[in-house]
Parts: structure tokens; sequence; C-alpha cells
């Protein structure tokens, strides 16, 4: 589908930041489709959705254990990967040359296309040691940085919006608390994957760690013995803190979502609740269901967008002065 011309503006920055807004929304798109791909290799890995469950699954968390043959949607989900990031590194060098360039430089906007391009450098760097290491740290930054990857392009696609000062700074305000509350969130829920506890804790009332239940914290310590296993031990205390930490973030969220229909974001506000509302959801299908694969992927793919409307509003909330 053809976009709609460019409207005309009397500000000689107007055009070049509509441009590079629609080649944000582009960024954005592509982003989706890696870190898509990026979990649908790691949880095809980890063996989700394998048989015999779980003892496939405990299987695939030892160390020493040979990796199963990729299978033909695997070796397709790498490929497209590989075409789509690459895509997206070049898409976000061309939009750091048009954003500094000389005339008409837009120095705001190019700062966020740097941040991206350094994320994007970061996780090609990253991407190596993800086939060949069980260290959490490795899931967690791959996981972490493709999810600001995203976070990034969406601020830069969306121009702020009108709004009283009180309004805004209060939108702002709650935007930067739930961005952080929900980063710790999904990073807690990175550490759940790497360290292979989805089984940890089936009931919540038995779900009390030991001395050795924190082990799933320690970033470059791989799984250990048992893990994959309904009620692994050391895996106990990242899921019950991931579970906890929901609260935090509704709270979060919910407060971000008041603030924003207050401004007149009410189309943001209602996305932001129900995208929340589906993702718990997802959260307790995956523990009762245990751990579906289709299930992980939607609860990776709602966590982007959870991340992604919080930095949409961000930018709503964003100084109406020319960024320059």
């Amino acid at each position: 589908m053809l976009l709609p011309p460019l409207p005309p503006s009397t500000d000689p920055f107007g055009r070049r930041r509509t441009l590079l807004q629609r080649a944000a929304w582009l960024c954005a798109l592509l982003v989706l489709v890696v870190t898509g791909l990026s979990a649908f290799l790691r949880h095809s890995s980890a063996g989700l959705d394998c048989t015999p469950w779980p003892a496939c699954h405990a299987r695939a968390a030892r160390a020493e254990a040979a990796r199963a043959p990729p299978s033909a949607a695997e070796h397709t989900a790498r490929a497209v990967h590989r075409a789509v990031a690459s895509s997206l590194l070049l898409l976000l060098a061309a939009m750091a040359a048009f954003a500094w360039r000389r005339s008409l430089r837009l120095a705001a906007e190019g700062r966020v296309v740097l941040v991206a391009l350094g994320l994007v450098l970061f996780l090609a760097v990253l991407g190596p040691f993800t086939a060949n290491t069980r260290a959490p740290a490795v899931t967690l930054g791959n996981l972490l940085g493709g999810l600001l990857l995203f976070a990034a392009c969406v601020r830069l696609a969306v121009p702020p919006g009108a709004m009283g000062e009180q309004q805004r700074q209060r939108l702002h305000l709650w935007s930067v608390v739930a961005g952080l509350v929900l980063l710790l969130q999904i990073g807690l829920g990175a550490l759940v994957s790497a360290g292979y506890a989805g089984l940890s804790c089936p009931q919540l009332s038995s779900c009390r760690p030991g001395a050795d239940g924190w082990a799933a914290l320690k970033l470059w310590l791989p799984p250990g013995e048992g893990a994959g296993m309904p009620e692994y031990a050391a895996g106990m205390g990242v899921h019950l803190l991931h579970r906890l930490a929901t609260l935090a973030t509704l709270t979060a969220l919910g407060m971000l979502a008041l603030s924003a229909w207050q401004a007149k974001r009410r189309r943001e506000a209602a996305l932001l609740m129900a995208l929340a509302a589906l993702q718990v959801e997802l959260g307790v299908t995956l523990v009762l269901a245990q751990l579906p694969l289709a299930a992980a992927l939607a609860h990776n793919l709602l966590a982007a967008l959870l991340l992604g409307t919080v930095a949409a509003l961000a930018a709503r909330s964003a100084p109406l002065s020319p960024r320059l």
C-alpha cells in the first residue's frame, strides 16, 4: 500500500522528521520480526514442545547434552533472521546518515538512531555466543537488547502530542517508571527461561526457595542438575521473583494508563491495560499448560508490544519545541 504524500510544512525540519519517523516505523517492524525469530530459535533449542515431555526439556538444559539437529523450520528461521537483521543494520545506518546530515541536522533524533545502531552492533557481537553457551547472561543481553532496540525505534517514530504541562510531566514521569519496572520484569522472565525454571513453581503455595533456590540468578552459571523438570529447586527463587514482580509491574502500568487517560491519550491507555491483562493471562497459561511453544512466543511478543506502548507514551509526553 502506498503511503500518502508528505504534507507541506513551514518547518524546514518537518519534512525530514516525517521521513525519519516513517523509516523508524519500518525499523520497529523489522525488529519485531527479528526478536520473534530469535525467540522461536531460543525456545526451540530449549526443547519447548518436544517429546517426551518434560524429560527432553531437561535434557536440553544439560551443558554436556548434544543438541538435536535443527528442524527445517529452524533452518528457515535462522536464514530469515540473518537477512532481516542485515537489512535492519543497513536501514539504521542510512537513518543515521540522514539525521546527521550537515544541513538541516536532526541532532535529538540522530542520538536515538545512534543508540539503536549501537544496540544492533551489540546484538551482532552477542549473536555467535547465543548458540554456544547456556549462560543466562547471554540470553538476558539478547532479549533486553532486542526489546530496547524496538522501544528506541518506536520512540523515534512517535511525535510529541499536545497536552497541558502538568499532564505532560506526570505522563513522562510514569512512562519512565513503568519502563524501568517493565524492563526489570522482562529481565526476570529472561532468567526464568535461560535457567530452565519455567516448571519450578507449578503452584505458588509450594514455591519456597531454599538455600540453593537462587542459583538461577547467577548470570554466568549454566542451569544445574534437575533444570527443566517440575519443582527444580535452583530455579524457584527467580520464578517466585518473576511472579511477585508482576504486582509491581501492573501497578506501574496502571498508573501510566491513568496518566495517559487524564492526558486524553485514551486509546494508548486502553491498549496498555489490554496488553497487560493478556500478558498476565499468558503467564498463567505457560505455567498451567507446561510451557507450550506458541504461548511462550506470544508472551515474548506481548512484552515487546508493552514496552513499545510505554515508549510511545514517553514520546507523546516529550516537549513540543523543535528537537534540534
